[in-house]
């Protein structure tokens, strides 16, 4: 890695507040916080936890945070210039930002920064605006808050930019470009804390962004500035990247690039796509082997799956399922990875699908301790065409550990499913009787019939199951079912005979959870098999 030129770049995360301008996307107060607390530890600089006096989420959070430790890492709340015709100490963003300032000293207020929204959106004059922004920063400051200031728009003023990204007339333009800088050479006047420069709407270029971001270090060398994309036009991490380069000393974001429209940039991948390349040092290089991990609990804390693509920190940014590429990695490991996965925290990943080949079994069973050969892998194949195909080993690598073991012998096999079926009956008014009846085989040669209600197919197959294994094996009692999840697979082409894969989570208390899979053309054959594995497991678990 070469030398950084001591370019250290700060982190201002924004998940609390701009993140969660998205539908369907939830934070308790309580994970929010343990988030925070992650964030800190990591080396984020400044977070900011939300609009001030917004709403109730934001109330609670900001109480709850004065009896937590962040660190060295600053809280800031985001707030808006005072409203025209408006005294600044009447101003209620303001007055909840300094009620609150002993424990988030840092205000991010937004300014209109561009001609067009100061006349159509405040519906003022250009002299209103700056008299505005100056009172709300001076009275901030008086008050001892460190002041932060977002130019709303900021690269559409300079680029001469209009509603839908349409070029303004030459002299629209140098007006809206003239009036930027009277903001900007306001704000230095005012020793805001940083200036950050946002492409608001995400339709900047990196190329634009270098040019307008080096000229303002240029014209005022005493003042730092940031910058904050997003992400409209696929160019948010390249925007981040190219501000950076030119000078800019805080770069705004979200960890997973949730938000508004196609959501902020992600930090995530800004810091590992520069610092692992030497261009820019966000946190300490101990701490870098974190980011995996710090992705994931901010995918936990939101209730998100991680995205199988996402870069740097997704499930499979360091994997291969391609039959040939894992042959290939076999011989040479990382021929086909960017860089080393262990500098964020992550692992090397060789998958089993449909495009996989015998390569791929044989480097996965290696990697989980359970080795085939060419041979067995072969064997391995012919026994799982259905979940190779289906995905059932991409969701669930215990699965595939246990099915490694059922062809190696080594699972013992202390129960099977010789039969079993459903009696579902439902009437006009609503009402339901699930009954399943089961035959299973206990060891080697004892036989047992079981049955059971249930609310519906799988709870009944559950429940019969769970009735007579007990008795042989009292340690299933100790574990439960979590989520159950089913997906269709390849309904367009077989219709109603697609298969579909069920994956089915697994708790048991003082135990890291598991996830089992299974893949048919039943639903309740897959979720057998999705159990059975769990099952399995559990007992295996328990006999070590």
């Amino acid at each position: 890695m070469r030398e950084m030129e001591n370019r250290r770049v700060e982190l201002f995360e924004t998940s609390l507040r701009d993140g969660l301008q998205q539908p369907n996307l939830e934070i308790s107060v309580p994970n929010a916080v343990g988030l925070l607390e992650r964030m800190a530890v990591f080396g984020v600089r400044y977070a900011e936890i939300g609009f001030a006096g917004a709403n109730r989420f934001v109330e609670d959070l900001t109480t709850a945070l004065h009896s937590v430790n962040t660190g060295a890492m600053e809280l800031a709340l985001f707030g808006r210039t005072r409203g025209r015709e408006t005294r600044v100490q009447d101003w209620p963003d303001a007055q909840f930002i300094i009620s609150h300032k002993q424990r988030v000293p840092i205000a991010a207020l937004v300014v209109k920064s561009r001609l067009l929204d100061v006349e159509k959106s405040l519906e003022t004059t250009p002299e209103e605006n700056l008299l505005m922004a100056f009172e709300t920063i001076a009275y901030l400051q008086d008050s001892g808050l460190e002041v932060f200031v977002d130019f709303e728009h900021g690269m559409d003023a300079v680029c001469g930019r209009r509603e839908n990204g349409i070029a303004c007339d030459p002299a629209s333009k140098q007006r809206s470009l003239e009036y930027f800088h009277q903001m900007v050479a306001q704000c230095v006047g005012q020793r805001v804390g940083r200036i950050v420069i946002c492409d608001t709407t995400g339709g900047a270029s990196p190329e634009e962004v270098a040019q307008v971001i080096g000229g303002l270090t240029r014209d005022y060398p005493g003042a730092r500035f940031g910058f904050h994309g997003h992400t409209d036009r696929g160019l948010g991490v390249a925007n981040s990247r190219a501000a950076i380069l030119a000078g800019a000393v805080q770069i705004q974001g979200t960890l997973l690039g949730t938000g508004e429209r196609c959501g902020n940039v992600n930090l995530t991948t800004v810091i590992g796509s520069m610092q692992l390349r030497g261009e820019a040092e966000f946190v300490a290089s101990t701490s870098l082997s974190g980011l995996t991990s710090l992705a994931n609990s901010a995918f936990a804390a939101f209730g998100l799956e991680p995205p199988h693509g996402a870069p740097i920190v997704g499930p499979g940014a360091f994997g291969t399922w391609a039959g040939m590429h894992g042959s290939s990695e076999r011989k040479n490991p990382g021929a086909y990875l960017w860089c080393d996965p262990a500098l964020v925290g992550a692992n090397p990943t060789i998958g089993v699908n449909g495009q996989s080949g015998k390569a791929n079994i044989i480097l996965l069973s290696e990697a989980l301790g359970v080795a085939l050969n060419s041979t067995q892998a072969q064997a391995f194949i012919d026994a799982n065409e259905n979940m190779i195909e289906g995905g059932g080993f991409t969701a669930s690598e215990l699965s595939f550990k246990l099915a490694s073991m059922r062809v190696l012998e080594t699972l013992p096999h202390r129960f099977s499913v010789r039969s079993w079926r459903v009696f579902d009956e439902s009437d006009e008014a609503g009402s339901r009787f699930v009954q399943a009846f089961m035959s299973l085989g206990i060891g080697e040669s004892t036989i047992v019939t079981t049955r059971a209600e249930g609310a519906g197919p799988v709870d009944a197959l559950t429940k019969a199951m769970r009735r007579e294994l007990e008795k042989w094996y009292p340690a299933l009692a100790k574990m439960r079912l979590g989520t159950f999840t089913v997906t269709a697979l390849d309904v367009t082409a077989q219709d109603s005979a697609a298969h579909v894969r069920v994956t089915v989570s697994f708790f048991a208390d003082g135990h890291e959870p598991w996830v089992t899979a299974g893949v048919n053309s039943d639903l309740n054959q897959a979720a057998l098999m999705a159990i059975m594995d769990g099952f399995d497991y559990w007992l295996l678990k328990n006999a070590e």
